[in-house]
């Protein structure tokens, strides 16, 4: 496992990453566009996404947010990291509304240690792996 290390040149409102995507029959999709939100507690995809990997939904979640209570389709993908770690098996939501291509939340960032550094400075650590459900393997950038 392994660290990542984010640098800002100023002040930032958002922690915007790059991330692939994965479907579990293989195919990968990369963005620019991969949000970090501690906020949320899952992480959700956007519709071009879905859309360009085929993904099919596995379920349906109920997702209670700032606009009220709706339904969500869940997938089942592996996101690979800025470190190169692959999650694999997360359950992530469908997330048309969204101005990023990837959310990345909680059921993600609690596997590692996530911090600001210094003020422009953010770090997230998958050294030290939380108990999950999920599996990380470090399998490095395409």
């Amino acid at each position: 496992m392994s660290a990542y290390t984010k640098t800002f040149n100023d002040l930032t409102d958002v922690i915007l990453t790059e991330c692939d995507i994965c479907s579990v029959y293989g195919k990968r999709f990369h963005t620019d566009e991969a949000m970090w939100d501690t906020g949320s507690q899952y992480t959700f995809l956007s519709r071009r996404i879905i859309e360009a990997l085929q993904l099919k939904p596995s379920g349906i979640a109920y997702v209670s947010g700032i606009g009220g209570n709706s339904e969500a389709n869940v997938y089942v993908v592996h996101v690979v990291l800025p470190s190169g770690d692959a999650v694999v098996n997360v359950e992530a939501l469908d997330a048309d509304y969204s101005d990023y291509d990837v959310i990345i939340g909680m059921d993600i960032i609690m596997l590692g240690e996530f911090h600001f550094d210094r003020v422009e400075t953010v770090v997230y650590s998958l050294s030290t792996i939380r108990f999950s459900n999920l599996l990380i393997f470090p399998i490095g950038r395409a």
